[in-house]
């Protein structure tokens, strides 16, 4: 939880239940942002994997 609240394109962490422990909010600036980003937290020891979606518009 430190290391993903120092990642700068993080703005909201919940835990939830089932497949995944955490879910992480992200916002960049550009893709570039998102997958440096991604690939910071992917880095992190004790992450096993991620999934990625990338939300396109609010209905």
């Amino acid at each position: 939880m430190k290391a993903l609240n120092g990642i700068p394109e993080v703005v909201s962490l919940y835990t939830t239940n089932g497949v995944w422990d955490y879910i992480a909010e992200l916002r960049a600036e550009s893709l570039a942002d998102l997958d440096r980003a991604l690939r910071e937290i992917r880095s992190i020891d004790g992450v096993a994997s991620t999934e990625t979606s990338i939300l396109l518009g609010a209905v």
